[in-house]
Protein backbone atom coordinates (compact mmCIF):
# COMPACT_ATOMS: atom_id res chain seq x y z
CA UNK A 1 0.00 0.00 0.00
CA UNK A 2 1.27 3.45 -0.84
CA UNK A 3 -0.20 6.86 -0.12
CA UNK A 4 0.20 10.42 -1.37
CA UNK A 5 -1.39 13.36 0.47
CA UNK A 6 -2.27 16.85 -0.70
CA UNK A 7 -4.30 19.70 0.69
CA UNK A 8 -8.03 19.21 0.08
CA UNK A 9 -9.91 21.37 -2.37
CA UNK A 10 -10.98 24.72 -1.02
CA UNK A 11 -14.54 25.90 -0.70
CA UNK A 12 -17.68 24.30 0.68
CA UNK A 13 -17.59 21.19 -1.48
CA UNK A 14 -18.03 17.60 -0.37
CA UNK A 15 -15.50 15.05 0.83
CA UNK A 16 -15.70 12.29 -1.76
CA UNK A 17 -14.16 8.82 -1.49
CA UNK A 18 -13.47 7.64 -5.05
CA UNK A 19 -12.69 3.89 -5.39
CA UNK A 20 -11.47 2.21 -8.58
CA UNK A 21 -10.37 -1.26 -9.64
CA UNK A 22 -7.39 0.11 -11.56
CA UNK A 23 -5.32 3.23 -11.33
CA UNK A 24 -6.67 6.00 -13.62
CA UNK A 25 -3.34 6.77 -15.22
CA UNK A 26 -1.64 6.71 -17.70
CA UNK A 27 -4.30 7.96 -20.06
CA UNK A 28 -3.71 5.01 -22.39
CA UNK A 29 -5.34 2.81 -19.76
CA UNK A 30 -8.95 1.74 -19.72
CA UNK A 31 -9.49 3.99 -16.70
CA UNK A 32 -9.02 7.41 -18.30
CA UNK A 33 -12.70 8.12 -17.54
CA UNK A 34 -11.86 8.39 -13.85
CA UNK A 35 -8.85 10.63 -14.42
CA UNK A 36 -10.95 13.25 -16.16
CA UNK A 37 -13.92 12.97 -13.79
CA UNK A 38 -11.61 13.33 -10.78
CA UNK A 39 -9.95 16.32 -12.41
CA UNK A 40 -13.30 18.01 -12.90
CA UNK A 41 -14.64 17.10 -9.44
CA UNK A 42 -11.52 18.51 -7.78
CA UNK A 43 -12.56 22.00 -8.83
CA UNK A 44 -15.34 21.87 -6.21
CA UNK A 45 -14.71 18.91 -3.92
CA UNK A 46 -12.00 17.16 -1.91
CA UNK A 47 -11.43 13.78 -3.56
CA UNK A 48 -9.64 10.86 -1.90
CA UNK A 49 -8.69 8.12 -4.35
CA UNK A 50 -8.31 4.44 -3.42
CA UNK A 51 -7.21 2.12 -6.24
CA UNK A 52 -6.17 -1.47 -6.76
CA UNK A 53 -3.01 -1.50 -8.87
CA UNK A 54 -1.10 -4.04 -10.94
CA UNK A 55 2.57 -4.65 -11.67
CA UNK A 56 2.70 -1.86 -14.28
CA UNK A 57 1.92 0.87 -11.73
CA UNK A 58 4.59 3.56 -11.30
CA UNK A 59 4.82 6.28 -8.67
CA UNK A 60 4.72 8.94 -11.39
CA UNK A 61 1.21 7.75 -12.17
CA UNK A 62 0.12 8.84 -8.69
CA UNK A 63 1.97 12.13 -9.16
CA UNK A 64 -0.23 12.87 -12.19
CA UNK A 65 -3.35 12.62 -10.00
CA UNK A 66 -1.88 14.37 -6.96
CA UNK A 67 -2.93 17.91 -8.00
CA UNK A 68 -6.57 16.78 -8.11
CA UNK A 69 -6.76 14.73 -4.90
CA UNK A 70 -6.47 15.22 -1.16
CA UNK A 71 -5.19 11.65 -0.71
CA UNK A 72 -4.16 8.71 -2.90
CA UNK A 73 -3.88 5.18 -1.55
CA UNK A 74 -2.97 2.24 -3.75
CA UNK A 75 -3.20 -1.49 -3.03
CA UNK A 76 -1.04 -3.88 -5.00
CA UNK A 77 -2.71 -7.01 -6.26
CA UNK A 78 -0.57 -10.11 -5.83
CA UNK A 79 -2.50 -12.10 -8.44
CA UNK A 80 0.17 -12.60 -11.11
CA UNK A 81 -1.63 -14.85 -13.55
CA UNK A 82 -3.83 -13.29 -16.22
CA UNK A 83 -5.26 -16.59 -17.44
CA UNK A 84 -9.00 -16.75 -17.87
CA UNK A 85 -9.22 -19.61 -15.37
CA UNK A 86 -7.42 -17.69 -12.61
CA UNK A 87 -9.35 -14.49 -13.30
CA UNK A 88 -12.67 -16.34 -13.23
CA UNK A 89 -11.88 -18.07 -9.93
CA UNK A 90 -10.59 -14.83 -8.43
CA UNK A 91 -13.71 -12.98 -9.50
CA UNK A 92 -15.94 -15.63 -7.97
CA UNK A 93 -14.11 -15.53 -4.66
CA UNK A 94 -13.99 -11.74 -4.51
CA UNK A 95 -17.43 -10.90 -5.78
CA UNK A 96 -19.57 -13.87 -4.82
CA UNK A 97 -17.87 -15.22 -1.71
CA UNK A 98 -16.55 -11.85 -0.55
CA UNK A 99 -12.90 -12.84 -0.51
CA UNK A 100 -10.18 -12.65 -3.09
CA UNK A 101 -7.05 -14.50 -4.04
CA UNK A 102 -4.90 -11.69 -2.58
CA UNK A 103 -5.19 -9.03 0.09
CA UNK A 104 -5.73 -6.00 -2.13
CA UNK A 105 -9.49 -5.74 -1.68
CA UNK A 106 -9.31 -6.51 2.04
CA UNK A 107 -6.65 -3.83 2.54
CA UNK A 108 -8.63 -1.32 0.50
CA UNK A 109 -11.76 -1.92 2.60
CA UNK A 110 -9.80 -1.56 5.85
CA UNK A 111 -8.22 1.69 4.65
CA UNK A 112 -11.58 3.07 3.58
CA UNK A 113 -13.03 2.36 7.01
CA UNK A 114 -10.05 4.01 8.74
CA UNK A 115 -10.25 7.14 6.60
CA UNK A 116 -13.98 7.40 7.16
CA UNK A 117 -13.54 7.12 10.93
CA UNK A 118 -10.89 9.85 10.97
CA UNK A 119 -12.91 12.30 8.87
CA UNK A 120 -16.25 11.07 7.55
CA UNK A 121 -16.86 11.27 3.84
CA UNK A 122 -19.99 12.82 2.43
CA UNK A 123 -20.24 10.35 -0.44
CA UNK A 124 -18.73 7.15 -1.85
CA UNK A 125 -18.20 6.92 -5.62
CA UNK A 126 -17.22 3.37 -6.51
CA UNK A 127 -16.26 1.85 -9.85
CA UNK A 128 -15.36 -1.74 -10.64
CA UNK A 129 -17.16 -4.91 -9.70
CA UNK A 130 -14.15 -6.21 -7.80
CA UNK A 131 -14.28 -3.24 -5.41
CA UNK A 132 -17.91 -3.92 -4.43
CA UNK A 133 -17.01 -5.02 -0.82
CA UNK A 134 -16.29 -1.39 0.09
CA UNK A 135 -20.00 -0.59 -0.29
CA UNK A 136 -21.39 -2.72 2.60
CA UNK A 137 -18.26 -1.91 4.62
CA UNK A 138 -19.20 1.79 4.69
CA UNK A 139 -22.87 1.34 5.48
CA UNK A 140 -24.74 4.58 5.89
CA UNK A 141 -22.73 6.70 3.47
CA UNK A 142 -24.50 7.72 0.24
CA UNK A 143 -23.24 5.59 -2.65
CA UNK A 144 -22.91 6.37 -6.36
CA UNK A 145 -21.91 3.32 -8.41
CA UNK A 146 -20.28 3.96 -11.77
CA UNK A 147 -21.04 0.80 -13.71
CA UNK A 148 -19.61 2.56 -16.77
CA UNK A 149 -20.14 -0.23 -19.31
CA UNK A 150 -22.21 -3.38 -19.15
CA UNK A 151 -19.33 -5.77 -18.48
CA UNK A 152 -21.61 -8.79 -18.29
CA UNK A 153 -22.95 -7.94 -21.74
CA UNK A 154 -19.42 -7.81 -23.16
CA UNK A 155 -18.57 -11.22 -21.67
CA UNK A 156 -21.81 -12.70 -22.96
CA UNK A 157 -21.07 -11.34 -26.44
CA UNK A 158 -17.58 -12.85 -26.42
CA UNK A 159 -19.00 -16.36 -25.99
CA UNK A 160 -20.00 -16.43 -29.65
CA UNK A 161 -16.38 -16.11 -30.76
CA UNK A 162 -14.56 -17.92 -27.96
CA UNK A 163 -12.89 -21.30 -28.33
CA UNK A 164 -15.11 -24.07 -27.01
CA UNK A 165 -12.64 -24.82 -24.20
CA UNK A 166 -12.90 -21.23 -22.98
CA UNK A 167 -16.68 -21.08 -22.89
CA UNK A 168 -17.30 -22.77 -19.50
CA UNK A 169 -14.87 -20.36 -17.85
CA UNK A 170 -16.44 -17.40 -19.60
CA UNK A 171 -19.84 -18.49 -18.34
CA UNK A 172 -18.38 -18.63 -14.84
CA UNK A 173 -16.94 -15.15 -15.29
CA UNK A 174 -20.26 -13.90 -16.66
CA UNK A 175 -22.23 -15.26 -13.70
CA UNK A 176 -19.88 -13.66 -11.17
CA UNK A 177 -19.90 -10.27 -12.88
CA UNK A 178 -23.67 -10.29 -13.36
CA UNK A 179 -24.16 -11.03 -9.68
CA UNK A 180 -21.83 -8.18 -8.71
CA UNK A 181 -23.64 -5.79 -11.04
CA UNK A 182 -26.96 -6.70 -9.44
CA UNK A 183 -25.53 -6.15 -5.95
CA UNK A 184 -24.21 -2.72 -6.89
CA UNK A 185 -27.48 -1.75 -8.54
CA UNK A 186 -29.44 -2.88 -5.48
CA UNK A 187 -27.34 -1.06 -2.89
CA UNK A 188 -26.30 2.16 -4.63
CA UNK A 189 -28.30 5.35 -4.29
CA UNK A 190 -27.50 6.30 -7.89
CA UNK A 191 -26.07 4.54 -10.91
CA UNK A 192 -23.86 5.93 -13.66
CA UNK A 193 -23.45 4.47 -17.15
CA UNK A 194 -21.15 5.45 -20.01
CA UNK A 195 -23.86 5.13 -22.66
CA UNK A 196 -27.58 4.72 -23.09
CA UNK A 197 -26.95 1.26 -24.50
CA UNK A 198 -25.21 0.12 -21.33
CA UNK A 199 -27.96 1.53 -19.14
CA UNK A 200 -30.55 -0.36 -21.16
CA UNK A 201 -28.52 -3.57 -21.13
CA UNK A 202 -28.55 -3.68 -17.33
CA UNK A 203 -31.81 -1.95 -16.44
CA UNK A 204 -34.00 -2.65 -19.46
CA UNK A 205 -35.08 -0.54 -22.40
CA UNK A 206 -37.71 1.29 -20.34
CA UNK A 207 -35.22 2.54 -17.75
CA UNK A 208 -34.97 6.28 -17.35
CA UNK A 209 -34.01 8.76 -14.68
CA UNK A 210 -36.92 10.03 -12.61
CA UNK A 211 -37.24 13.82 -12.65
CA UNK A 212 -35.38 15.26 -9.67
CA UNK A 213 -34.11 11.85 -8.57
CA UNK A 214 -31.56 10.50 -11.08
CA UNK A 215 -31.42 6.88 -10.03
CA UNK A 216 -29.71 5.99 -13.34
CA UNK A 217 -27.85 8.57 -15.38
CA UNK A 218 -25.75 8.42 -18.53
CA UNK A 219 -22.43 10.19 -18.00
CA UNK A 220 -20.60 9.72 -21.30
CA UNK A 221 -16.86 9.56 -21.69
CA UNK A 222 -15.38 12.65 -23.24
CA UNK A 223 -12.46 13.60 -25.41
CA UNK A 224 -9.65 16.01 -24.56
CA UNK A 225 -10.44 18.23 -27.51
CA UNK A 226 -7.36 20.38 -26.98
CA UNK A 227 -5.15 17.29 -27.38
CA UNK A 228 -6.91 15.39 -30.15
CA UNK A 229 -6.53 18.08 -32.81
CA UNK A 230 -5.63 17.45 -36.41
CA UNK A 231 -2.48 19.11 -37.74
CA UNK A 232 -2.54 18.02 -41.38
CA UNK A 233 -5.09 19.67 -43.74
CA UNK A 234 -5.51 16.41 -45.66
CA UNK A 235 -6.20 12.77 -44.88
CA UNK A 236 -3.57 10.15 -45.56
CA UNK A 237 -3.60 7.75 -48.49
CA UNK A 238 -4.20 4.00 -48.57
CA UNK A 239 -3.86 3.58 -44.79
CA UNK A 240 -6.46 1.85 -42.62
CA UNK A 241 -5.82 2.37 -38.89
CA UNK A 242 -7.16 0.63 -35.80
CA UNK A 243 -6.01 1.67 -32.32
CA UNK A 244 -6.47 0.49 -28.74
CA UNK A 245 -5.08 -1.74 -26.01
CA UNK A 246 -4.48 -4.93 -27.96
CA UNK A 247 -4.60 -7.31 -25.01
CA UNK A 248 -8.23 -6.28 -24.40
CA UNK A 249 -10.29 -9.18 -25.81
CA UNK A 250 -12.73 -7.11 -27.93
CA UNK A 251 -9.79 -5.22 -29.51
CA UNK A 252 -7.71 -8.32 -30.13
CA UNK A 253 -10.68 -10.05 -31.76
CA UNK A 254 -11.44 -6.99 -33.92
CA UNK A 255 -7.81 -6.65 -35.01
CA UNK A 256 -7.58 -10.32 -36.01
CA UNK A 257 -10.94 -10.07 -37.78
CA UNK A 258 -9.50 -7.12 -39.74
CA UNK A 259 -6.27 -8.88 -40.67
CA UNK A 260 -7.56 -12.37 -41.40
CA UNK A 261 -11.00 -11.79 -42.89
CA UNK A 262 -11.71 -8.17 -43.85
CA UNK A 263 -8.37 -7.03 -45.29
CA UNK A 264 -8.15 -9.74 -48.01
CA UNK A 265 -11.57 -8.55 -49.23
CA UNK A 266 -10.33 -4.94 -49.25
CA UNK A 267 -7.22 -5.92 -51.23
CA UNK A 268 -9.39 -7.45 -53.92
CA UNK A 269 -10.59 -3.89 -54.67
CA UNK A 270 -7.74 -1.77 -53.30
CA UNK A 271 -4.47 -3.71 -53.55
CA UNK A 272 -2.43 -0.75 -52.24
CA UNK A 273 -4.25 -0.72 -48.91
CA UNK A 274 -2.09 -0.82 -45.77
CA UNK A 275 -3.34 -1.78 -42.31
CA UNK A 276 -1.85 -0.32 -39.12
CA UNK A 277 -2.74 -1.92 -35.78
CA UNK A 278 -1.60 0.62 -33.18
CA UNK A 279 -1.62 0.00 -29.44
CA UNK A 280 0.08 -1.52 -26.48
CA UNK A 281 0.41 -5.19 -25.49
CA UNK A 282 -0.46 -7.00 -28.74
CA UNK A 283 -1.00 -10.71 -28.12
CA UNK A 284 1.25 -13.40 -29.57
CA UNK A 285 -1.33 -14.29 -32.20
CA UNK A 286 -1.71 -10.65 -33.22
CA UNK A 287 2.06 -10.16 -33.47
CA UNK A 288 2.20 -13.17 -35.77
CA UNK A 289 -0.54 -11.67 -37.92
CA UNK A 290 1.48 -8.47 -38.13
CA UNK A 291 4.17 -10.33 -40.06
CA UNK A 292 2.04 -10.31 -43.20
CA UNK A 293 2.89 -7.98 -46.06
CA UNK A 294 0.73 -4.87 -45.86
CA UNK A 295 0.07 -5.22 -42.12
CA UNK A 296 1.94 -3.45 -39.32
CA UNK A 297 1.42 -4.12 -35.61
CA UNK A 298 3.25 -1.34 -33.76
CA UNK A 299 2.85 -2.27 -30.10
CA UNK A 300 3.07 0.63 -27.66
CA UNK A 301 3.62 4.09 -29.16
CA UNK A 302 4.17 7.34 -27.28
CA UNK A 303 1.66 9.22 -29.40
CA UNK A 304 -1.21 7.77 -31.44
CA UNK A 305 -1.97 11.04 -33.24
CA UNK A 306 0.65 10.69 -36.02
CA UNK A 307 -0.92 7.38 -37.03
CA UNK A 308 -4.36 8.95 -37.16
CA UNK A 309 -2.90 11.81 -39.24
CA UNK A 310 -1.70 9.34 -41.88
CA UNK A 311 -4.99 7.40 -41.95
CA UNK A 312 -7.42 7.53 -44.82
CA UNK A 313 -9.99 5.72 -42.69
CA UNK A 314 -10.34 4.35 -39.17
CA UNK A 315 -11.70 0.80 -38.84
CA UNK A 316 -13.61 -0.36 -35.76
CA UNK A 317 -15.01 -3.83 -36.60
CA UNK A 318 -15.71 -4.91 -33.03
CA UNK A 319 -17.80 -8.07 -32.79
CA UNK A 320 -18.45 -7.80 -29.05
CA UNK A 321 -17.93 -5.14 -26.41
CA UNK A 322 -19.64 -2.57 -24.23
CA UNK A 323 -19.37 1.04 -23.23
CA UNK A 324 -18.10 3.91 -25.34
CA UNK A 325 -15.27 3.21 -27.74
CA UNK A 326 -12.80 5.94 -26.80
CA UNK A 327 -10.61 5.07 -29.77
CA UNK A 328 -13.46 5.86 -32.16
CA UNK A 329 -14.12 9.20 -30.45
CA UNK A 330 -10.43 10.09 -30.71
CA UNK A 331 -10.35 9.23 -34.41
CA UNK A 332 -13.49 11.31 -34.98
CA UNK A 333 -11.96 14.24 -33.06
CA UNK A 334 -8.98 13.96 -35.43
CA UNK A 335 -11.47 14.20 -38.33
CA UNK A 336 -10.75 10.71 -39.64
CA UNK A 337 -13.67 8.97 -41.40
CA UNK A 338 -14.82 5.89 -39.47
CA UNK A 339 -16.12 2.53 -40.66
CA UNK A 340 -17.56 0.61 -37.73
CA UNK A 341 -19.58 -2.40 -36.74
CA UNK A 342 -22.93 -1.87 -34.99
CA UNK A 343 -21.32 -2.80 -31.65
CA UNK A 344 -18.74 -0.02 -32.01
CA UNK A 345 -21.25 2.55 -33.23
CA UNK A 346 -24.13 1.86 -30.84
CA UNK A 347 -22.20 3.07 -27.78
CA UNK A 348 -21.87 6.49 -29.44
CA UNK A 349 -25.59 6.97 -29.93
CA UNK A 350 -26.80 9.90 -27.85
CA UNK A 351 -29.59 9.71 -25.31
CA UNK A 352 -31.89 11.61 -27.65
CA UNK A 353 -31.30 8.99 -30.33
CA UNK A 354 -28.75 10.73 -32.57
CA UNK A 355 -26.54 8.30 -34.46
CA UNK A 356 -22.83 9.03 -34.87
CA UNK A 357 -21.67 10.07 -38.36
CA UNK A 358 -19.89 6.79 -39.13
CA UNK A 359 -20.37 4.20 -41.87
CA UNK A 360 -21.74 0.95 -40.43
CA UNK A 361 -21.07 -2.51 -41.82
CA UNK A 362 -22.68 -5.62 -40.35
CA UNK A 363 -20.66 -8.31 -42.11
CA UNK A 364 -17.06 -8.71 -43.20
CA UNK A 365 -18.15 -8.12 -46.79
CA UNK A 366 -19.98 -4.90 -45.90
CA UNK A 367 -17.11 -3.60 -43.79
CA UNK A 368 -14.58 -4.39 -46.52
CA UNK A 369 -16.72 -2.67 -49.14
CA UNK A 370 -17.05 0.47 -47.03
CA UNK A 371 -13.32 0.55 -46.28
CA UNK A 372 -12.39 0.10 -49.95
CA UNK A 373 -14.86 2.78 -51.00
CA UNK A 374 -13.41 5.20 -48.46
CA UNK A 375 -9.84 4.54 -49.65
CA UNK A 376 -10.88 5.26 -53.23
CA UNK A 377 -12.82 8.39 -52.24
CA UNK A 378 -9.89 9.91 -50.34
CA UNK A 379 -7.70 9.81 -53.44
CA UNK A 380 -10.21 12.12 -55.13
CA UNK A 381 -11.02 14.26 -52.08
CA UNK A 382 -8.66 14.14 -49.09
CA UNK A 383 -10.71 16.61 -47.02
CA UNK A 384 -10.88 15.56 -43.34
CA UNK A 385 -14.25 14.63 -41.84
CA UNK A 386 -15.21 17.81 -40.03
CA UNK A 387 -18.69 16.46 -39.31
CA UNK A 388 -17.16 13.77 -37.12
CA UNK A 389 -15.30 16.31 -34.97
CA UNK A 390 -18.41 18.49 -34.66
CA UNK A 391 -20.36 15.49 -33.34
CA UNK A 392 -17.72 14.82 -30.69
CA UNK A 393 -17.59 18.47 -29.68
CA UNK A 394 -21.36 18.57 -29.28
CA UNK A 395 -21.82 15.36 -27.28
CA UNK A 396 -18.57 14.10 -25.74
CA UNK A 397 -16.99 16.87 -23.72
CA UNK A 398 -15.55 16.11 -20.26
CA UNK A 399 -16.83 19.34 -18.71
CA UNK A 400 -20.37 18.53 -19.84
CA UNK A 401 -20.11 14.98 -18.48
CA UNK A 402 -18.76 16.30 -15.18
CA UNK A 403 -21.73 18.64 -14.97
CA UNK A 404 -24.06 15.66 -15.21
CA UNK A 405 -22.09 13.88 -12.53
CA UNK A 406 -22.19 16.94 -10.29
CA UNK A 407 -25.99 17.05 -10.44
CA UNK A 408 -26.18 13.37 -9.47
CA UNK A 409 -23.81 13.86 -6.54
CA UNK A 410 -25.68 16.86 -5.22
CA UNK A 411 -29.01 15.04 -5.39
CA UNK A 412 -27.67 11.94 -3.65
CA UNK A 413 -25.92 13.97 -0.96
CA UNK A 414 -29.14 15.80 -0.15
CA UNK A 415 -30.83 12.43 0.34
Amino acid sequence: MTAADRAPASGSGMRILYVTNGFPYPLTSGYLRHYFLIRELSRRHAVSLLSIIGADFRQEHASALAPFTSAILTFASTARSRSLRRKAVARLRTLVLGRGTDDAVRQLVAAARALHREAPFDLLLVSGKRTYPVVPALAGIPVVADLCDATSSRIRGSLRYAHRLQRPLLWLDYAAVRRAERSLMAEADALLFASARDLQELLGSGAAATAGEPRATVVPNGVDLAYWVRGSPELGRDAIVFTGAMDYPPNEDAALFLVETILPLVWAREPRAQLWIVGRDPTRRLLAAGGRVGVTVTGFVDDVRPYLERAAVFAAPLRFGAGIQNKVLEAMAMEVPVVASPIAADGLRTEDGRDPPVAIGRTAEELAGLLAARLAAVRGDPTPDRTARAFVEAHFDWARSAGRLERVLQTVARG
